[in-house]
């Protein structure tokens, strides 16, 4: 057991310097390419946004309703997906495909230790299935994903977006399904059969290197726990969701999958300083500026273990112009533009990256490891399910900063959060609005 984890941390330690090694800055020089999230591709909207100047329309097929009892497709449902992916392609748009694993039917997360567990024994959410540790929930998306490609060839799709939890984005879940609704704080979801003896683990992944032990115990067997040992365990615990999107990258490109493949990051993960203070005292909620220790995002070792995926990977930041954006706009000088030198300051810092903004950390690691970086406004903040808070941007200055640094920090991609803010009648948000920051950043 132990050897195996040991085993896992030397090859992300070889990965994380290898890809120290192969920085380039984040864009090619082009000017990105302009989408929408959440699209219907409807009839009287499609005209309006390719006029714009869209050329990407993601959507998001809902495993529980396109199989909602186990080897049952349902029929209408799948029409009025293939409806929509035909409006989009008709149109011109290229499809991208989120497949839902972020919306499960119940009888997928009811499969045996195919549910996360917290240390308190609460389950995680329902909609999220444990594909870091349980080989019946890998067994029974691989099964689902594999439907997909058999309903639509994957080369339909521009691209297709890989996320373990609840909003579709790298992490374990982020709440519980407990019928109180609450989650405990400092929840760490590794705590099911799997994770910690093994029991139905899936092929590939690895047991807990300290079965028992909780974030915050002074102890382990009997005997003091120091920091080497609590950082093993973090490493194993971010290791393994990162092993889950791999797992996913791999399965598509078995299915035949060539295109681009996007890994939706949500905020900054946790940043080195934090995560040493968090070790420091045992991860007891220390330094867990956001959740991220608890969701397990660890960016600079998940991406370098990531850009050795097979096929082309894209670091997609879900929070383009988030609160941190706000905040390193008003500092003096700013901090929220992407600079030359960024991806050398992540590997030997000699400024403060904590002043940075989310996508500008992120764009940075993405670059020390090669990969390029594509971004997405976090949304209304009045929305549920969205990355927008009372401190973020309204929406149209969302849209006018978004595309902005979309331009400057050299993206690939950014779509706008989302399609029906765009039709919603505002004078201040529509597609003519998008249609000229698109032109401001083009020319």
């Amino acid at each position: 057991m132990l050897v195996a984890v040991v085993a896992a941390a030397v090859v992300l330690a070889v990965l994380v310097l290898g890809g120290a090694s192969r920085a380039t800055a984040p864009g090619d020089g082009e000017p990105p390419r302009f989408g929408v999230l959440g699209s219907s591709c409807d009839a009287a909207r499609v005209g309006p946004l390719v006029g714009a100047g869209v050329s990407l329309a993601q959507i998001t097929i809902r495993w529980s309703e396109f199989a909602p009892e186990p080897g049952i497709v349902d029929p209408g449902y799948r029409d009025e997906v293939d409806a929509t992916i035909r409006r989009c392609r008709d149109a011109g748009l290229g499809v991208v495909l989120s497949p839902g694993l972020q919306g499960v039917p119940e009888w997928v997360t009811a499969l045996p230790g195919a549910s996360y567990r917290d240390q308190y024994g609460r389950p995680g959410s329902a909609a999220v299935p444990n594909l870091a540790f349980s080989a019946a929930a890998r067994d029974a998306t691989a099964e689902y994903l594999a439907e997909v490609a058999r309903t639509w060839p994957l080369e339909t799709f521009a691209a297709i977006r890989v996320g373990t939890g609840d909003n579709g984005e790298l992490g374990y879940p982020t709440r519980s399904a407990d019928p109180s609704g609450e989650t405990p704080s400092n929840a760490f979801w590794a705590f099911d059969d799997a994770a910690q003896q093994g029991d139905g683990l899936a092929a590939g992944a690895a047991p807990s290197p300290m079965p028992g032990w909780t974030p915050g115990d002074p102890e382990w067997n009997g005997r003091a726990v120091d920091a080497k040992q609590v950082r093993s365990w973090f490493e194993w615990y971010s290791a393994s969701i990162a092993g889950a999107a791999r797992w996913q990258i791999d399965t598509l490109r078995e299915l035949g999958f060539r295109g681009e493949i996007h890994l939706p990051l949500a905020g900054r993960g946790v940043l080195p300083a934090d995560l040493d203070a968090a070790v420091e005292n045992r991860l007891d909620g220390t330094g867990d500026r956001d959740g991220s220790l608890n969701t397990g995002l660890d960016y600079r070792a998940q991406l370098a273990a990531l850009a050795a995926a097979p096929g082309p990977l894209v670091v997609d930041s879900s929070s383009v112009d988030d609160t941190t954006a706000v905040n390193a706009r008003r500092l003096d000088p700013p901090q929220d533009v992407c600079a030359p030198d960024d991806a050398e300051q992540v590997r030997f810092p000699t400024v403060d990256v904590s002043a940075w903004p989310s996508y500008r950390w992120t764009a940075a690691v993405a670059a020390e490891h090669g990969l390029p970086v594509m971004g997405e406004n976090p949304g209304n903040a009045a929305a549920a399910g969205t990355g927008g808070d009372a401190g973020s941007d309204p929406l149209p200055e969302q849209m006018t900063q978004g595309t902005r640094y979309a331009q400057e920090c050299g993206f690939r991609a950014f779509l706008f959060a989302f399609e029906d803010d765009l039709f919603g009648g505002s004078p201040d948000l529509n597609p003519d609005v998008y249609a000229a920051r698109i032109r401001a950043v083009t020319g």
